[in-house]
This record gives C-alpha cells, sequence and structure tokens, in this order.
C-alpha cells in the first residue's frame, strides 16, 4: 500500500471510529448524544447504544433489585464428598452509559450520521 493509500484509509478510519463523551443519554430508547471535542465539540444526533450481556455487581443491599447470588460448591475433603454454600449480594444490569463517561463510536461510512455507542473506553 502507497503512503498516499494510507493516508486516504487513516483518513476514513477517523470518520467512522470516533472517541467522544456522553452528552445525554435516552435508557429507554437507548440512544444517545455523544460530544466529540476533536471535532469542535459537535454534539451528535442520537444514535444507537449497542445492548451488551448483562453484568453482575455488587451490591450493598441497598440497590433495587439486588438480589442474592449463591453458588455450592461440592468437594472431597478428607475421602468424604463435602458440600460448602459460599454467597454475596448482587446487582445484575444492563450497561448504560453516563453523562460525561467517554465511549467509542462506530459510525457508518457514508457520512449521514448514523452510527453506535460501542462502549465505555
Amino acid at each position: 500500500m502507497t503512503g498516499d493509500k494510507k493516508k486516504e484509509v487513516l483518513e476514513v478510519l477517523k470518520e467512522i471510529v470516533r472517541i467522544g463523551t456522553v452528552h445525554a443519554y435516552d435508557p429507554a430508547k437507548r440512544m444517545a448524544r455523544v460530544k466529540f471535542d476533536n471535532l469542535g465539540g459537535i454534539i451528535s444526533p442520537p444514535i444507537k447504544v449497542l445492548s451488551r450481556p448483562r453484568v453482575i455487581v455488587p451490591a450493598d443491599g441497598t440497590m433495587e433489585g439486588s438480589k442474592v447470588a449463591g453458588t455450592t460448591l461440592k468437594y472431597d475433603k478428607n475421602d468424604s464428598l463435602s458440600t460448602e454454600s459460599h454467597t454475596h449480594a448482587a446487582y445484575v444490569t444492563d450497561w448504560n452509559p453516563k453523562v460525561n463517561t467517554m465511549v467509542l463510536c462506530l459510525y457508518y461510512p457514508d457520512g449521514g450520521g448514523d452510527g453506535y455507542v460501542l462502549g465505555e473506553v
């Protein structure tokens, strides 16, 4: 690939792969508006936030939706089968971008402004 071709490819990538900060988020629609400081501070129109697998995070028991997650371990101890239980409070949640967090976005190369928030950086 020639030097000019590499520059051309890099320019295209700069248009479709962007890093910005969340300006606003609508959880009902899973759409975010993202501010791009490197593009003069422009704020995107609402773009889709990718759905990601649910995550289990530690909870202090006061969070709405907190559950107790348990694990039972069976192992051979002194040539006999024993059972041990282990539990933690946990909260199962979807990942939602928070305002002012840095996110990675992917845009269609047609320049129409449609894109996705891929995740937090």
